[in-house]
């Protein structure tokens, strides 16, 4: 009978470096479109905002020893770009999201908080994101930039790019020796590179000046019911609760140390530091966790990859978005869709469970209408106490 060779511990331990590095990559579908939008519609400085994002990649790989992500916040990032804030007022959204998170972390009412997040509620957030990560996907594929045009006047439609990008990445979804993500990623800076031959030299080459923020409590206000009290649901959901409920499902003892008061303290950590620079607010992300997990990463090192490409992106400063545009949109909405849809299956764990079902649902479809979790969150808690209630009486009477 013919044997098996078995694999050295080198061959090992390059495919498991491959896969991290193709893992590194899994969740630029979420952080890259945000930034380079946030950095051209709003005026963030591309400097701050790569810079912040590289060290926090580089420090809470370091610290919670696991792949932990780093993202935008969500609904501070949408109802800006939608409405057209300043940096300063980003800024300033951040730093209140820092001082909030930080007296939940000190106060240590973290655990006693996410006990309103019970496992319908965070499987509801989870399909929500999910959703909105689908549609978003869906949008940059049939957008006008999802297009890909030739210096010689050939133009490959969005829906073609997006096929042949999902073919890759199925195909190649179980391989360790060609990491989807990675292929798919070098592929698409290919074809970016091709499409945008020649406009490399019109780049302004340098790290920009950062400049503090100066604390307005006019803009402190302004800022408070439109951005922070959307985003504290959200990040409290996704980031705190959700992150900390997928990483423990996809990592096991590897992620002891991720926990509710410790995220808050990451979290809170991070966008002090960021907004008194004028970075982008940011925050981890159950998503996050489930793109670099499902695209190959099992170590911090592909936190040290990803945030040293942060870092080398903060130095080319205004540069940084031309680099960023080789990247064609529709491959980065193949990404968005793919880590939507992984996401969202996490609801098949409570899929026999007809109330728990139901309350998620409710929290996934109100979220994707609304385009903010925390109406998804606050109608499913609303749900839910109902459920409760009914089953309660449904009880006492039986007895």
């Amino acid at each position: 009978m013919a044997t098996v060779p078995a694999v050295s511990f080198e061959q090992g331990a390059k495919r498991s470096v491959l896969m991290d590095v193709a893992g590194a990559f899994g969740d630029i579908g979420v952080l890259f479109p945000i930034a380079v939008a946030l950095i051209t519609l709003n005026h963030l400085n591309p400097t701050s905002v790569f810079l912040c994002a590289g060290l926090t990649y580089v420090l809470v790989g370091r610290y919670f020893k696991m792949p932990m992500p780093v993202q935008p916040l969500k609904a501070v990032a949408a109802i800006a770009l939608a409405t057209g804030l300043p940096s300063s007022a980003i800024a300033s959204a951040g730093v209140m999201m820092g001082v909030l998170l930080g007296l939940v972390a000190i106060t240590n009412t973290a655990e006693w908080i996410a006990k309103l997040f019970s496992l319908p509620i965070v499987r509801g957030i989870q399909l929500g994101l999910g959703l909105l990560l689908i549609r978003e996907g869906i949008r940059l594929i049939a957008g006008k930039q999802g297009s890909l045009a030739f210096p010689n006047g050939f133009l490959l439609n969005g829906w073609i790019v997006a096929i042949v990008a999902a073919v890759v990445l199925v195909g190649l979804r179980k391989s360790e020796r060609y990491p989807a993500a990675l292929v798919l990623l070098l592929a698409g800076i290919a074809a970016g590179v091709l499409a945008q031959w020649g406009k490399v030299a019109h780049f302004a080459w340098g790290p920009q000046p950062i400049e503090l923020l100066h604390p307005s409590l006019k803009e402190f206000w302004m800022v408070l019911p439109l951005l922070v009290v959307p985003q504290f649901a959200l990040t409290f959901g996704n980031s705190i609760v959700a992150t900390e409920n997928t990483a423990k499902m996809l990592y096991k003892e590897q992620a002891c140390r991720v926990t509710s008061r410790r995220l808050c303290a990451s979290i809170s950590i991070v966008n002090l530091v960021s907004g008194f620079l004028q970075g982008a607010p940011m925050c981890h992300g159950s998503g996050g966790v489930t793109a670099h997990h499902r695209f190959g990463a099992r170590t911090a090192t592909s936190n040290y990859i990803i945030g040293a490409i942060c870092l080398v992106l903060a130095a080319f400063g205004s540069a940084a978005i031309g680099v960023l545009h080789f990247i064609p949109v529709a491959v980065l909405g193949v990404f968005l869709f793919y880590v939507g849809l992984q996401h969202a299956l996490y609801l098949l764990d409570i899929a026999k469970k007809v109330s728990p079902m139901a309350i998620a649902l409710v929290v996934g479809a109100v979220s994707l209408i609304t385009t903010n979790v925390m109406w998804g969150f606050l109608v499913g808690f609303a749900v839910q106490g109902v459920v409760f209630l009914f089953t309660k009486t449904l009880r006492s009477r039986a007895a």
